[in-house]
């Protein structure tokens, strides 16, 4: 368990708030109660003998506390203002640390887009097919391992070529970007500040997958989204490329997880897309095909 200063230098503050408060509020709201001290004499030698005596405890107990009431207030008042300079002391001395600390882990990712290095590659391919067992249900023997990466790293080169010869006009293409320890597979980069830049994500799926997986896969773009955003002070468009065999797709079962996804309203609408395509079509797709299909002008 993590004991937090910052709660409690704020609750110090607060209780000198209340201390201060209390120190010249009580003193008005006694003072503006009579306590029957301009009840006429008449009236009190009127009273029974009990009444009368009550009477007089009464106003000798309000006497005591009017003399003591100036000392009550300046205490108070003295008290309440040291809590509250102590808490705000230590309150600001946490705080410049905290801010310190923000402050450096923002000039740390903002370091962090570059390249990914080959190894960073390797390990999130090796992710990446630990995910498929979950999309697929299903287990990868240890000699498909291999060829199964020799196919994906197939189709994210495909991928890649195609976004490359359609955009390299107006974006700069970038892959395998790393952003505060999320690797990008491909960045469109506005060449000019009005130009978004666009996340795309690109996903092989050899056997299909389900609703579990497609809303993980979405989720994790809008997060390289929100930290891509903190960094370049730019905020991006996603898109999650889902590429499938032709063999296994079926569309009316795809749509209706990508119809689900949409309901949640997790992203937003028009600006953080899921796309599928099967291989197949990748393979042939053109730029105006590809524009058309993934809805990047």
């Amino acid at each position: 368990m993590k004991f937090e200063f910052g709660d409690l230098y704020k609750f110090t503050v607060s209780l000198g708030v209340v201390i201060v408060i209390l120190s010249t509020l009580a003193p008005w709201l006694f003072l503006k109660e009579p306590f029957d001290l301009y009840r006429p004499e008449t009236e009190i030698k009127a009273l029974s003998d009990t009444a009368k005596a009550v009477v007089a405890k009464r106003q000798n107990a309000v006497s005591f506390i009017v003399e003591f009431i100036p000392w009550f207030s300046s205490i108070g008042f003295i008290f309440g203002s040291i809590f509250i300079y102590l808490g705000l002391k230590n309150w600001h001395s946490n705080q410049i640390h905290i801010d310190e600390q923000t402050r450096l882990d923002v000039e740390i990712k903002k370091q962090s887009l570059r390249k990914a290095t080959k190894d960073e590659i390797e390990e999130k391919e090796a992710v990446e097919y630990e995910d498929y067992k979950v999309a697929e249900e299903s287990d990868l023997e240890a000699h498909l391992v291999s060829s199964l990466r020799r196919q994906y790293s197939k189709i994210e080169d495909l991928a890649y070529m195609k976004f490359s010869e359609t955009y390299k006009d107006k974006y700069e293409v970038l892959r395998n970007m790393m952003v505060a320890g999320v690797e990008l597979d491909i960045l469109l980069k506005g060449k000019n500040i009005f130009t978004k830049d666009h996340i795309i994500e690109v996903k092989y799926i050899r056997k299909g997958f389900n609703f579990g997986w497609l809303r993980e896969a979405y989720l994790k773009n809008i997060y390289a989204k929100s930290v891509y955003s903190q960094i370049t002070n730019r905020l991006p468009n996603t898109l999650l490329l889902i590429v499938i065999n032709s063999d296994v797709y079926n569309e009316e079962k795809y749509d209706r997880l990508l119809k689900k996804l949409r309901n949640e309203q997790a992203g937003r609408k028009e600006k953080d897309l899921v796309r599928m395509i099967t291989k197949e079509d990748l393979a042939i797709l053109d730029s105006t095909k590809l524009q058309e299909t993934v809805a990047i002008s």
